[in-house]
C-alpha cells in the first residue's frame, strides 16, 4: 500500500469524481475529460499501465484504430503540457506501453481497498473514510467502452463500501454502530438489510421502540419505491421483539443476536490443514489462505474475513453467541512425492452443511503457478456459487470435468460483467467448454445466455443462426435436466430474442413454479408482461424481482422491466426516473438508453431526449426505426403500445430507415 502522507509526487482522487493535486500544490487543472479518463483508467490498471491500443480502444471506440490512436496521440501530448505546467511528470510510455509512476502516485481507491482487509475497527475505518462519494460520480465521457468500465467499478466499490461500513458497525459499539448504519441508508435508502442492521443494534441498545419505528420506516420506504413488503427475514426479526429480552446487561453493545445473520453473505477463509507432515507444506498452506482471501476481496460482493471463527456458542450458557461469517472456507493438503492434493470446501457456518467442495491436483516444483491456479477457481466458483445461494438456487445441471467446470464458471463471471466485449468474451469460453464436452447441459446453457445477451447489448449481429443456435441450446439443456429454473430462463430469454412471447412467459413460470425465490424468474415476467401491456403484473414481477435480488449484478435488468411496464401503462413520468436508473448504472445498455429516449421524449424533455438518442447512436450506429423494434430489440405485443414507442424514439431525434 502506498501511503499518501509519504508521497513525492500526485495524489490522484477518484471518489466523488476526479482531481488530481500536487503534493502541497493544490489541485492541478486538465484540458478536457479525457486526459482525465487516461490518468483514472491506468490508476486502477494493474501497475498503472496499459497497452495503446487498449486506451484507443476504451476512449474512442467509435473510431477505427488509425483515428483513435492519433486521437490519443494528441490527448496525451496535451495531458502532459497540463501537468508539466504544473511541474509533474508522471505519465511515462514504453514501446507500446503508457503507463505512470507507481511510487509518484498516490490513488485513493487503492488504499480503500487495501484497508478493507483490515481486521480491527480502527484500520477499517480509516479506509472507509477515503470513501467520500462515488466512483468517478458525475463523470460522464460519452464512450461506451469507457463509461461501461466506469459504470461496473462504481457499482462494485459502492457494494464494497456498503459491505465494509456494515462489518464495521458489528466491529464498534453498539452506539457508533448506529451512526454508521445511518450513514449506510444515507447511501442507499432501499437497502433492507441495512434497516435489518439498525434494529438489530437498537435492540442490543435496548431501544426497542426506536427499532419497531425502523421496521415502519424500512416498510415504508420498500412500498413507496417498489411496491413491495418486507422480506420474511426482516418480518421474523420485528415479530421477535415482542418476547425478546435485549436489555445491555444480558447482552454486550457491539453483539448480533443468536440466530440473526448479516444482511450480505461474509466468509471467513480460515487456515488449511497440512496433512502431510513436511514443514515445507506449512508454507504453501500459508501462502494459499493469503491467495484465496487477495483475490476474494478484489472481486467478491460480499464480505471477506481472515481468520475469524465461525457461528458458536460458548461452553458458558450465559455467554452470548454472536455471528462472526455465514460462511467458512477452510481445505487441506495432501502429498505423495512430488503429487500435492489441495481439498477445498465452503461450509454454512450456521447450518453446518456444505455448499460447495472441489479438490486440485498439481505439483510441487511448479507451487507457485499451482496457488493461483487455486485461488482463481475458487474466487470463479464460490462467487458464483453464492450468487446462487443468494437467489435460493441450487444449480442442477451436471458441472461436468474440472476443465469444463472452469471454463463454464469464467464464462458466467464474464456474462455477469455486461458489457460487449464480456459477453463475446463469455460465448468464447462457453464454446470452448463445449468443444471439450459436447453434451454438456451446463455449457449448452451458459452459450445459449451468452448469445442473446449478446444480441441484446449488440455485441452481435441478429443473424437467424445466432437466435436458432441459442434455441435449440436452451431447449437441450431443459430437456436435459428439466427442474432446473435457470434453464427454464434462459430457454425463455432466448424465445423472447425470437419474438415468441407467450412462449416465453411459459417457461418464466415454470420456473418461478419451481423455485418462488428466482429473482430472475419474477424479473423476466416482469419485462415479458410488460411487452404484452400486462402493466399491473408486469410491475408485480418486477418489484418482486427487484426485492428478492436488490443490489447483486443485473439488478438494473429487472428496474428495465419496470421501465417496459411503465411506458407500456403511460406513466411516462415514472418511466423516465427508471429508465435514466438503468443507464446511469449499465450506460452500455442500448435497450434502457432507448427508453431513457422514449420516455425523455414522451414527458417533453426534448433536449434530454435528444442527448439519449446521441448515447444511444455513439454505441450502436447502425440503430433506426426501421431495425430498432422489431429487429434489436422485441415490439410490444399491441401496436398502440409498439407505435407509440417509435413516435417517441422519431421524436427523439432516431433516424429513419
Amino acid at each position: 500500500m502506498r501511503n499518501g502522507a509519504g508521497v513525492a509526487g500526485s495524489k490522484v482522487s477518484l471518489f466523488g469524481g476526479f482531481q488530481i493535486e500536487k503534493e502541497a500544490g493544490g489541485p492541478v487543472w486538465l484540458t478536457g475529460k479525457r486526459g482525465p479518463a487516461i490518468l483514472a483508467y491506468l490508476a486502477r490498471c494493474p501497475g498503472m499501465a496499459a497497452p495503446r491500443e487498449r486506451l484507443a480502444d476504451l476512449l474512442w471506440s467509435d473510431s477505427d484504430n488509425e483515428h483513435s490512436r492519433n486521437s490519443l496521440r494528441q490527448t496525451l501530448s496535451v495531458l502532459r503540457r497540463d501537468l508539466s505546467r504544473a511541474g509533474m511528470d508522471i505519465v511515462h510510455s514504453h514501446k507500446e506501453l503508457i503507463g505512470l509512476a507507481p511510487d509518484a502516485v498516490w490513488v485513493d481507491v487503492e488504499d480503500f481497498e487495501t484497508g478493507l482487509l483490515a481486521r480491527s475497527a480502527q484500520e477499517l475505518q480509516t479506509a472507509l473514510a477515503l470513501y467520500t462519494g462515488p466512483f468517478l460520480d458525475g463523470f460522464y465521457l460519452g464512450s461506451n467502452a469507457f463509461d461501461d468500465w466506469a459504470a461496473s467499478e462504481r457499482e462494485r466499490l459502492l457494494n464494497r463500501a456498503l459491505e465494509s461500513f456494515e462489518r464495521l458497525a458489528r466491529l464498534v459499539d453498539a452506539e457508533n454502530g448506529l451512526v454508521v448504519a445511518d450513514r449506510i441508508l444515507a447511501m442507499e435508502p432501499t437497502r433492507e438489510e441495512s434497516y435489518r442492521l439498525k434494529m438489530e443494534l437498537l435492540i442490543a441498545c435496548g431501544q426497542r421502540d426506536k427499532a419497531l419505528r425502523t421496521f415502519e420506516a424500512c416498510r415504508s420506504v420498500l412500498k413507496k419505491e417498489f411496491g413491495v413488503d418486507v422480506s420474511p427475514e426482516t418480518r421474523a426479526l420485528w415479530q421477535s421483539l415482542s418476547s425478546a429480552d435485549t436489555s445491555p446487561s444480558q447482552q454486550p453493545a457491539n453483539a448480533v443476536p443468536a440466530g440473526q445473520r448479516l444482511g450480505r453473505p461474509s466468509i471467513s477463509v480460515g487456515d488449511f490443514a497440512n496433512l502431510t507432515g513436511e514443514r515445507g507444506d506449512d508454507f504453501f498452506a500459508k501462502g494459499l489462505v493469503h491467495d484465496i482471501t487477495t483475490a476474494l476481496s478484489e472481486v467478491a460482493n460480499y464480505v471477506v474475513l481472515s481468520g475469524l471463527p465461525h457461528l458458536e456458542s460458548g461452553e458458558d450458557s450465559k455467554a452470548p453467541t454472536t455471528l462472526r461469517a455465514r460462511y467458512t472456507l477452510s481445505g487441506s493438503i495432501q502429498r505423495s512425492g512430488d503429487e500435492l492434493r489441495v481439498n477445498v470446501q465452503l461450509v454454512d457456518a450456521a447450518g453446518g452443511h456444505n455448499v460447495w467442495a472441489q479438490k486440485f491436483d498439481g505439483h510441487s516444483e511448479n507451487a507457485l503457478e499451482f496457488q493461483d491456479r487455486i485461488a482463481q477457481s475458487v474466487v470463479l466458483a464460490v462467487s458464483l456459487e453464492l450468487q446462487l445461494t443468494n437467489w435460493k438456487v441450487r444449480d442442477k445441471s451436471p458441472a461436468g470435468v474440472p476443465e469444463v467446470r472452469w471454463l463454464v464458471n469464467e464464462a458466467l463471471m464474464k456474462y455477469f460483467e455486461m458489457t460487449r466485449d464480456s459477453l463475446l468474451e463469455s460465448k468464447e469460453l462457453a464454446e470452448k467448454a463445449l468443444l471439450i464436452a459436447p453434451e454438456n447441459a451446463r455449457a449448452k446453457r451458459t452459450l445459449s445466455i451468452a448469445t442473446t445477451m449478446g444480441l441484446a447489448f449488440g455485441a452481435l449481429p441478429g443473424k437467424r443462426e445466432h437466435v436458432d443456435n441459442a434455441i435449440r441450446l436452451a431447449e437441450d439443456s431443459v430437456m436435459a435436466v428439466p427442474d432446473d429454473e435457470i434453464a427454464r430462463c434462459v430457454l425463455s430469454f432466448a424465445y423472447l430474442c425470437d419474438g415468441r412471447i407467450d412462449e416465453a412467459i411459459v417457461e418464466c413460470r415454470h420456473a418461478v413454479s419451481l423455485n418462488p425465490s428466482y429473482p430472475s424468474g419474477h424479473g423476466d415476467l416482469g419485462e415479458l408482461y410488460g411487452l404484452r401491456g400486462q402493466v399491473s403484473e408486469a410491475l408485480r414481477s418486477a418489484n418482486e424481482a427487484i426485492r428478492l435480488g436488490t443490489h447483486d449484478v443485473i439488478d438494473f435488468w429487472r428496474h428495465h422491466g419496470l421501465a417496459v411496464a411503465f411506458f407500456a401503462g403511460g406513466d411516462d413520468r415514472r418511466a423516465l426516473d427508471v429508465a435514466r436508473r438503468v443507464v446511469r448504472t449499465k450506460p452500455g445498455f442500448v435497450r434502457g438508453a432507448l427508453y431513457w429516449a422514449a420516455a425523455a421524449s414522451a414527458t417533453g424533455n426534448n433536449e434530454e431526449a435528444s442527448r439519449a438518442i446521441h448515447h444511444c447512436l455513439s454505441q450502436l450506429p447502425f440503430l433506426n426505426l426501421g431495425n430498432v423494434c422489431p429487429g434489436f430489440m422485441p415490439r410490444y405485443v399491441r401496436d398502440d403500445h409498439h407505435f407509440r414507442f417509435l413516435e417517441m424514439l422519431s421524436r427523439a431525434g432516431l433516424p429513419n430507415s
